[in-house]
């Protein structure tokens, strides 16, 4: 192995750890959000974006509306989708960070068209699971590791920033998460589609199973 070759692991700020605590302990439910990064590091996450979303015990749902408006306005910004669309991270309300199989299915259906895509689980002890998906070459999957940079934690405790941000977090998780009663299927009377057999929502993807964007060679 060169000396100069450094395994891949996903960096979180100590403003981005914390929200993801935050959102891990904030209620009853599983809770997801997309990891925002920068086009010279992707892997090291700044921000969560939390949209509009159902939440179960076991699942979200994420609002069709709310992400194309999290799309449009990421655009309007002149962010690419590779720096907020490519991690996909949630929460787990035990113990356990072992991905389900809806994890699984909505981690291969929503994120399998890209050229790379993370699924990362924070559960409710502080464990991680993070998982790095990349197409290029012959494909595969990989665990890597979590690590927070501390080095900016000095600056951003010190400032009134912390304090503004657990108040934004609150308004966005009132905002944003609706928690429901987990169901396992349809109901057989009313036959109601179950809103939560597609993890992520059946309309976010375009006809490639990716994010919708208004320019496809972003995800390149």
């Amino acid at each position: 192995m060169s000396p100069e070759y450094r395994p891949p692991r996903l960096v979180l700020t100590p403003r981005a750890w914390l929200k993801w605590q935050f959102l891990c302990h904030a209620g009853p439910t599983e809770i997801g959000a997309f990891g925002l990064s920068d086009a010279f590091s992707p892997l090291v996450v700044q921000d969560l974006l939390v949209v509009k979303q159902v939440t179960t015990a076991a699942s979200v749902a994420f609002d069709d509306g709310a992400v194309a408006d999290l799309f449009d306005a990421m655009a309007d910004r002149g962010i690419p989708p590779r720096c907020f669309a490519r991690i996909w991270l949630h929460t787990h309300p035990g113990a356990s960070v072992t991905p389900s199989g809806v994890d699984e299915a909505t981690f291969r259906r929503a994120f399998g068209g890209c050229d790379w895509a993370v699924m990362g689980i924070l559960g409710r002890t502080g464990r991680t699971a993070v998982r790095l998906r990349f197409n290029a070459g012959p494909g595969g999957d990989v665990s890597i590791p979590t690590a927070v940079d501390w080095s900016l934690w000095p600056e951003y405790a010190l400032s009134s920033q912390l304090m503004d941000d657990l108040v934004q977090w609150q308004t966005e998780f009132d905002t944003c998460v609706e928690p429901v009663p987990f169901q396992t299927r349809s109901d057989p009377k009313t036959q109601t589609p179950n809103p939560f057999a597609d993890g992520l929502g059946s309309g976010l993807m375009d006809p490639d199973n990716r994010f919708p964007t208004r320019d496809p060679h972003d995800f390149n």
